[in-house]
């Protein structure tokens, strides 16, 4: 997989592991239409989904990393899950009260960084 040096440094710096299928043990368990998902710092990505915007994928995913590498694993599973339910009781969608998750919003903010990929 050919990624821009900069997406190979901060994919290095974050300790990210990228695989690019999901193991079979997981698939059972990702919603349809989901290309990519991170585990800790393991990310996995459906790449057939997502060939012409990977770079921004992965910029999204390495965020992950960086936020459980901040918090660690366990805070941040636990917060995410915490505002997810916190979200769909306050009435919104299922996909409204995922992009409304803290974590998730930074990482779409991550996505339109280019260049900038420091972590």
């Amino acid at each position: 997989m050919n990624l821009s040096d900069e997406l190979q440094q901060a994919v290095a710096e974050s300790g990210a592991r990228l695989h690019f299928r999901f193991p079979a043990w997981l698939r059972p368990f990702v919603f349809r239409g989901i290309t990519a998902i991170t585990i800790g710092r393991r990310v996995y990505v459906r790449t057939a989904d997502a060939p012409d915007g990977l770079e921004r994928l992965l910029r999204h995913e390495i965020e992950h990393v960086r936020q459980i590498n901040r918090i660690g694993l366990i805070r941040f599973y636990a917060r995410y899950g915490v505002e997810y339910v916190r979200h769909r009781r306050a009435g919104m969608t299922s996909w409204d009260a995922y992009r409304a998750i803290s974590f998730e919003r930074e990482a779409r903010a991550a996505e339109e960084v280019q260049g900038d990929l420091d972590v």
